[in-house]
Order: structure tokens, then sequence, then C-alpha cells
């Protein structure tokens, strides 16, 4: 799949660097790109994805936006404008981001896509329907089924877009057989949308809990001149949350160190809850984007001196409550001495601080600090 994604990277925007990293992944180091599933080496994959995603300002000086260096020269392509923002490139009237690292169930594919400021899309038209299929079989992304935006969860049979707006139903739209058709509710709890690659990618009904690709959208004529005083300029895969700016990798099951790799791959840290009004924003987050069964490593630790609880920076970890939660009625946590000398918040503990053994493996809250 890194392969599969760095080319179609190379097809689209044309550089050298690109040139250079499908070499990579196809060394000896990221052997067999069939079987390799990315989310298991996340520093390796978001270093590359961040490579990537700003690939207009690592690769500028050989060709512009829209443009990929074909015999010596630029020349202009189909696949991007100043419409889009990277990583979506423009497909038909769209701009669209066909994610190939992670394979997520549908909310946590929505909350990718609000990170990355997008929405799961949304397909209106035969003709939008039709060049979202031509765009997947032309860019080598076919073999994986894609997440779009919209379900059946409130009333069955009744398909809408988060906006409200329905689902179109039928032909061209919805996979169909001789004596049947979709969407079919198979077992009673196929209840969300996807496009499927052994259908040919019609539309599908699948149960919302399986894990797919995302296929994002972000808004064509995005405004990108400087953001609202009261928002945070936060990089692709981080999103403004009380003030923070964080990245909730859903995708990565790790151990501490791990983590913090992963988050310095993206350019960050393990984050600092340091304010109780984060932590109350990043739990109310967790369930408004309904991502709160995962569990996510911070960045605080004793491992250095037990008992002693500092952040990655060396500051100290706030103690008590509000911040720690309780282990049984008169105790509260840290309780686990040397065994749990990291940070965590635990889902099973509704997402207060948890010391727990830095050997587990969780998810990943990254923090970028805007200069």
């Amino acid at each position: 799949m890194l392969d599969l994604y760095l080319r179609h990277r190379v097809r689209v925007l044309g550089a050298g660097l690109f040139d250079g990293l499908q070499c990579i992944s196809s060394s000896a180091t990221v052997a067999g790109t069939q079987n390799y599933k990315m989310w298991q080496h996340p520093t390796l994959l978001m270093a590359l994805l961040v490579a990537a995603a700003n690939f207009s300002v690592v690769c500028g000086w050989r060709c512009g936006r829209g443009e990929v260096w074909v015999s010596g020269e630029c020349v202009g392509v189909d696949g991007t404008s100043d419409g889009c923002t990277s990583p979506f490139v423009v497909v038909g009237e769209q701009c669209l981001y066909f994610v190939t690292f992670a394979e997520l169930n549908q909310q946590e594919a929505r909350q990718m896509c609000h990170s990355l400021e997008a929405e799961l899309a949304v397909i209106n038209t035969a003709s939008g329907f039709k060049n979202v299929i031509d765009y997947i079989n032309n860019n080598e992304l076919d073999g994986a089924d894609y997440w779009l935006d919209g379900s059946d969860l409130a009333t069955e049979g009744d398909w809408l877009y988060t906006s409200g707006q329905a689902v179109p139903m039928g032909t061209p739209f919805w996979a169909s057989w001789v004596g049947g058709r979709q969407p079919d509710d198979a077992n009673g709890n196929e209840d969300c949308l996807h496009i499927r690659a052994n259908r040919f990618y019609y539309m599908n009904d699948y149960p919302c809990t399986d894990t797919e690709r995302p296929l994002c959208e972000q808004p064509r004529q995005l405004n990108i001149t400087s953001p609202p005083e009261t928002l945070m300029d936060c990089p692709s895969f981080f999103t403004d949350v009380g003030g923070l700016c964080l990245s909730f990798m859903t995708w990565a099951d790790v151990t501490w160190a791990e983590a913090r790799q992963s988050c310095h791959g993206l350019g960050g840290e393990l984050a600092a809850v340091t304010d109780i009004e984060h932590l109350r924003a990043i739990y109310l987050y967790l369930h408004q984007e309904g991502i709160a069964g995962h569990s996510f490593w911070v960045g605080g630790s004793d491992a250095a001196t037990e008992g002693a609880w500092t952040w990655t920076d060396g500051n100290p970890v706030p103690v008590g409550a509000p911040f720690w939660g309780n282990v049984v009625e008169g105790v509260i946590e840290p309780d686990g001495d040397e065994s749990e000398n990291c940070l965590l918040l635990n889902a099973d503990g509704f997402h207060y601080f948890r010391d727990a053994s830095c050997d587990l493996l969780m998810n990943p809250l990254c923090q970028y600090s805007v200069q």
C-alpha cells in the first residue's frame, strides 16, 4: 500500500523527490508492499505522508502545481488546481483525497476528514460518480473499498448525507443484479455508505463498524487566507481542539515510545494537557467525533523518577483531581508504581489521566506547537 500511495502521488503531483520515495518503497526495507501494514509502522508512514502532503514546498523548484515533469519540461495535467489544497486533487468538480494508508470505521474515517478541514465525500450526480470511478481505476487506487458520507442510521431505508440531503438512489449509483439491488441491509446491520471494489465501485450499504479507507472531500473554493484570530492555524492531520492543534491517530496501535516517534513524524510531540479546559475540550471532541472508544497516549511519564510525573519537555504533570481519575472510593490515580510509568487517556476510565504500562498498544495523541 505504501508503494501504491507513492506511485499515486507521483502520477498526480510529479517531482524528483517522489521518484526517490518510490524507489525507497520498493527496496528491501519495505518489501512485499501488497501485504505491508502501514499503520503498524506509523513513524515511516507519517514521515513519508507529510513529505508527500507538502510536495509544493519540497519540490516547487522543479514543477508548479498542476504540472508534472515530462521529457525535461513541466507539463500541465488534469488533477490539481488552485481550487484544492494538497493533499486533495481535482476530480471532476470536486476536491478529493483518497486515503490509502489507513482503514477505519466510518466514524473514525469522518474524524480523519475533519482533521483535514474536510468531510467524507458526497456524490450527487451521475457524471460526478463516473469521475470518481475513472479516477480510481486510472490512478492505481483500485482494490480497496472507500467510505462515503451517507447512512440510514436515523431511519432505516432513508439514506441521507450529514447535511440532510438525500443520497441518490437506483441506477446508475447502486450495485444491482438480475432480481436484486443494493441497498439490501443484509443481516439487518448495513447502515453506512461505501463504494466497493468487488462491485466495481458501485454504492453499497455496509456495517458502519467495519473498516475501509476514507474518501475525503474539501470544499472546492476553500478560503486559505489567514484564519480568524479565534482559530488555530493547524497543519494537515491536526485539528483545533480547545486552542490546541491535536492529531488523534486512531489508525496506529503502538507503545508509548513508538507513539512519540509517530508524533515526531508529523512534526509534533505527544500532547501535554496542562489546562483542565483542554482536558474537557478533548473529552467533548472524542464524543462529538464518535471516537470515544479509543484510548490515547499523552506525553507524561515518571520513568525517570518514580512518582515524579513530567511532560516530555520536563515540566510537571498536574496532579490530583480533576485531572486524574479514581481507582476506588478514596483512592486516586496514579497507582501502578514502577510497573505503570506512562500517561494514558483510557477510554474505559472516561479519559481521565491514568498511569499504564508503557508497553501497551494504544493510539498516539499528538500536539503541534504553532510558532
